[in-house]
């Protein structure tokens, strides 16, 4: 479960291969089970591998390797580093059949109620926290002996990835400050014009009923056509802020709406 290994690649480790002072554990071949019994071979990627282990993990080996040693001791026999991490034999002389360590494993998880009973399970387990808590998918491809450059992590193990991914999206979310949307600014000249006389009535210093300036009174406020001004004031009779009439000026309206949506921007 801490490592990710197959149990094939259990079967074959060795104390050679477990560094308890560095902390790692290097994976070099791995255990066939064909009819006429165990075969070492080369681990299913062709390449070697070493994996960091957590404090706790190395503690559990520290005790397992004394009692080796001790077991050893008994048995007047010498202690050696070729020797078998987990073995059925006195000696550690050699090591389970992968088959069996299923077994033994499903005996055990049976026993205590677990929710799975295959060893294969805590594989998948290792791989699925690792993606979950975010570490990224080359490092858990590394440590599982995937080949490809993760390619293989990423077929098997897709839903975890977008999971983590969508987990990512919601966290770079919180740690971003909040975008705030800047009024858009008004674009045309007769819209601008618009803007201020809206500002103005808004203010009340245009009150219901008082009369707008003449189309050219504001042209020439505005530097402007009078077309302009015309579409200005056109622009706030279709938002009912002023009320026109033929052959009158345009006065504020005494029912007007709130503040128009900026479609015309």
């Amino acid at each position: 479960m801490v490592t990710g290994m197959r149990r094939g690649e259990i079967s074959a480790l060795r104390w050679r291969n477990v560094d308890l002072r560095n902390v790692v554990v290097l994976i070099q071949r791995a255990n066939a089970q064909p009819r006429n019994g165990v075969k070492e071979k080369t681990t299913k990627s062709q390449q070697q591998r070493r994996l960091a282990i957590d404090e706790l993990t190395v503690a559990l080996l520290t005790d397992h390797r004394q009692r080796w040693q001790d077991r050893c001791s008994d048995l007047d026999v010498v202690f050696r580093d070729d020797m078998f991490v987990f073995s059925p034999a006195p000696d550690a002389s050699r090591p389970y059949q992968p088959h069996s360590l299923s077994q033994r494993y499903r005996l055990l998880a049976t026993r205590l109620k677990l929710r799975s009973t295959r060893l294969h399970a805590l594989r998948h387990y290792s791989a699925t926290e690792l993606i979950a808590a975010g570490v990224d998918v080359r490092t858990v491809a590394g440590r599982l002996g995937h080949g490809s450059g993760g390619a293989t992590t990423l077929k098997v193990y897709t839903a975890w990835v977008s999971e983590a991914d969508r987990r990512a999206a919601t966290t770079m979310a919180g740690i971003m400050p909040t975008p705030v949307a800047s009024p858009t600014p008004p674009r045309g000249p007769y819209v601008v014009i618009a803007a201020e006389l809206r500002e103005q009535i808004a203010r009340g210093e245009l009150r219901p009923g008082d009369h707008l300036p003449t189309l050219v009174e504001l042209a020439a406020r505005y530097g402007v056509s009078e077309a302009t001004a015309h579409r200005a004031v056109d622009l706030l009779h279709r938002e009912r802020v002023i009320d026109v009439s033929r052959g009158r000026r345009a006065i504020v309206a005494s029912r007007r709406t709130t503040r128009p949506s900026h479609a015309a921007n």
